[in-house]
């Protein structure tokens, strides 16, 4: 069964101090342009936002690179999502996204060339996307019981190729939420996740794989890495 879900963006509960921190202030406070014209752009862009989410359910099993489906798909992970997997017996397939009308609103602040507000825009659309991804994760648990999951896994991190988008799309109906897959997997709005959780009563519950993963780039890892610096600095 397919769960599809529109979401209110203003029950997001997006916060300035969850912007400055996704921007990398930490213990230094923005100036009060910076606090004035984020308040101002995240009072419109939830005006454009049209958040959504979708996910569907399937039996399986995880081997040492792939989590293999019982209808005979196969997603091709990797070898450091299968152990983060392990146990399950169930596998969420999901999609969020916030919507082809933010992507517009991006489009319109791309021409109008102010680089500081595209990338405020930007900033709150990965929060709005990531907030998505949470309510969806809460709305998984209300529909499966509370069902222990693991954390989400998405293609193109922790060494599952980008590609694997193809066959997650297809599994998800094509086009999940209205986003679109480019010729090179990448989604449309760009403001979109997808990927996998598995579910199971083994399972690690919201272990996260930063410390397997051998992507350096990765925004998770400069997040948490961040994060870690900021509390030793306050502990010295």
């Amino acid at each position: 069964m397919d769960y599809l879900y529109k979401l209110d963006a203003t029950s997001l509960g997006l916060t300035t101090a969850m912007l400055f921190d996704e921007m990398g202030y930490g213990n230094i406070p923005p100036d009060d342009e910076i606090v004035g014209l984020t308040n101002s752009l995240l009072a419109e862009a939830v005006g454009y936002a049209a958040p959504a989410c979708t996910f569907k359910l399937y039996d399986g099993h995880v081997d040492a690179t792939d989590v293999c489906l019982d209808e005979g798909s196969v997603l091709h992970t990797s070898a450091v999502i299968s152990s983060l997997l392990k146990g399950s017996e169930r596998f969420v397939l999901f999609a969020a996204t916030a919507g082809k009308s933010y992507q517009a609103y991006q489009n319109t602040l791309k021409a109008e060339g102010d680089i500081l507000k595209c990338f405020i825009a930007d900033t709150i659309g990965t929060c709005i996307v990531e907030s998505a991804g949470d309510q969806m994760e809460r709305l998984l648990e209300k529909e499966t019981g509370g069902m222990r999951h693991t954390n989400r896994f998405s293609p193109g991190y922790c060494g599952w190729h980008l590609t694997g988008q193809k066959e997650l799309f297809r599994l998800l109906g094509g086009s999940p939420c209205d986003i679109e897959l480019s010729d090179v997997c990448l989604m449309m709005p760009i403001k979109s996740i997808s990927g996998v959780i598995g579910m199971g009563p083994e399972v690690t519950e919201k272990k996260y794989g930063c410390q397997y993963c051998e992507l350096e780039t990765c925004y998770k890892r400069k997040q948490i890495a961040r994060k870690m610096n900021q509390k030793f600095k306050q502990e010295a």
